[in-house]
């Protein structure tokens, strides 16, 4: 074209020109997989593996733990199954990057969405991301388009940000959890520490505190008490599972002062009494930390909203009295 560039214009890509050839591959996927004419055909050991009773009953139990994404039975039928194939190929493909997430977010689900494996959670975001990239277009097709047509740039933007939504939520979900977390571990170490200055045992303790609270941390002591009683290995060896398994730095220090004392043979009312406090300390810091924060937030609505009326307030009145006075 002798250096003449010609303009890239989004609105020769009609919808249905996308649309069509998605539903089309996705019927054709569905209709494949279902059918026993597309669908692998199992070993001998899996076949056997069916007829074991109590390897069928394994399978339902697992099959309960997967949490539904849908809240249609169909839809949860039908596109679920997609949904874990596409997330299982997506994770495969990240992996050879170092995208896939690997033990730091099995660990992750593993507390905050128990049921759900990596696969399952990278087709959600799969899921996701094409929800954001097709409003765009769907807003173009709808004639919603108060800036003009939606450029290309945009869906990817849309289909970026919808990928990264279900990671949004999860940080969020955390984030809230370890606050959660923070917040109950004084109360929980005042109620350990008169445990044991009553005289009971570090694990009666654990066990006896564990029932009479609620809360995540709660929930964590319960999970390591029955631990204990199923012989799965000694009281700290429990308790450091468990820091390591949440990933909190206050409660990895708990559990590492609890060790360092259990060992020295310090007295354990005593830590607990020291710990308590120094968290309570630092709840406190946190707090006036959160306060400070809050203060700089409010001076952008302040000068926005509040100063601005303030000033029509004040200045108008006088601004007429002065005309007025003026002739």
């Amino acid at each position: 074209m002798n250096g003449i560039v010609l303009p890239f214009d989004p609105s020769v890509f009609q919808l249905r020109l996308i649309l069509w050839p998605l539903l089309f591959g996705l019927g054709a996927y569905l209709l494949l997989t279902t059918q026993p004419v597309g669908r692998p055909k199992p070993n001998l050991a899996e076949r056997l593996r069916r007829l074991d009773v109590d390897e069928r009953i394994r399978a339902e139990m697992a099959r309960q733990d997967v949490r539904p994404i849908f809240t249609s039975r169909l839809l949860e039928g039908m596109l679920r199954p997609v949904l874990d194939d596409a997330g299982r190929l997506l994770r495969s493909l990240l992996g050879r990057f170092g995208l896939a997430g690997g033990q730091e977010l099995e660990r992750r689900l593993q507390i905050m969405r128990p049921g759900v494996e990596p696969a399952q959670f990278f087709g959600e975001k799969l899921a996701s991301g094409l929800v954001g990239f097709s409003v765009f277009p769907l807003m173009t097709a709808l004639g919603i388009h108060p800036f003009g047509i939606w450029p290309v740039w945009i869906w990817l933007v849309g289909f970026i940000a919808g990928f990264l939504a279900p990671d949004w939520d999860l940080d969020r979900r955390m984030a809230a959890r370890r606050t959660l977390m923070v917040m109950e571990l004084p109360i929980l170490l005042d109620m350990l520490a008169i445990a044991t200055s009553a005289g009971l045992a570090l694990e009666q303790a654990l066990g006896q505190v564990a029932r009479q609270s609620q809360g995540e941390v709660a929930h964590e002591l319960k999970r390591a008490a029955r631990e204990l009683a199923l012989g799965r290995g000694s009281v700290m060896e429990v308790l450091d599972s468990m820091a390591e398994r949440n990933a909190i730095p206050e409660l990895a220090a708990f559990v590492g002062q609890l060790r360092a004392a259990h060992e020295q043979g310090i007295p354990l009312v005593q830590t607990l009494a020291t710990q308590a406090e120094a968290l309570r300390e630092q709840k406190r810091l946190r707090i006036v930390e959160e306060g400070g924060k809050a203060s700089i937030r409010m001076v952008l609505p302040v000068a926005l909203f509040i100063l601005p009326v303030l000033f029509v307030v004040l200045l108008l009145p006088a601004a007429v009295e002065v005309l007025r006075l003026g002739g």
